[in-house]
């Protein structure tokens, strides 16, 4: 805590004289108390903060067994190295589709078509955050459906991008003339 020392007349001798001498007054602060206080806090604080969980997405995967699924009910989304987003049913060949009609074009399919499959097939030099934003569009399209249907549940799948998957999609570049994709060329995606 704090002091005061009140020095009182110096002994050197009497001085003769009306003057007095002055009295100094010190003060002096004891800081342990402070310092302790301090720490306390500190402990407190670092004992008591709550930190933020990760942000992470659920991902249920499903047990490690093989369903058989029609090939006429198989919807595949694929991402090449560009993030362009191509869509096609069954073996039918790729169409290039911007991001903004996806969920048009999923919502289409899945209505004509029950039980549908939707196939998730991203190149390994695509953007990690495509997949994320397709995965969105499908959580929303299931909320969508749910209201309608409470027991519906949407299907989907990913899958490893294949050298059949690049052929595919190169055919398709190749009916465009060999015009550099949108993302290339700085972009976001989308039809050639």
């Amino acid at each position: 805590m704090g002091a005061v020392d009140l020095a009182g007349p110096s002994s050197k001798g009497k001085k003769k004289g009306l003057r007095r001498p002055k009295r100094r007054i010190s003060i002096r602060l004891d800081m342990t108390p402070m310092v302790d206080i301090a720490f306390l806090l500190l402990i407190f604080y670092m004992v008591s903060t709550v930190f933020s969980e990760p942000q992470a997405m659920e991902i249920n995967l499903p047990p490690d067994t093989e369903v058989p699924v029609k090939e006429s009910k198989v919807l595949t989304v694929r991402v090449d190295e560009f993030n362009n987003l191509y869509w096609s049913l069954s073996q039918d060949e790729p169409v290039p589709i911007h991001f903004d009609s996806l969920a048009a074009v999923l919502i289409d399919e899945n209505q004509k078509t029950t039980e549908l499959v939707t196939l998730i097939k991203i190149n390994k030099y695509a953007k990690y955050s495509k997949m994320v934003d397709i995965i969105d569009e499908i959580e929303v399209i299931e909320a969508r459906f749910k209201q309608a249907k409470p027991d519906f549940s949407y299907r989907f799948s990913m899958a490893p991008w294949t050298n059949g998957d690049t052929k595919a999609v190169e055919r398709v570049r190749a009916m465009y003339d060999g015009l550099v994709p949108p993302a290339a060329a700085g972009g976001e995606g989308g039809t050639p």
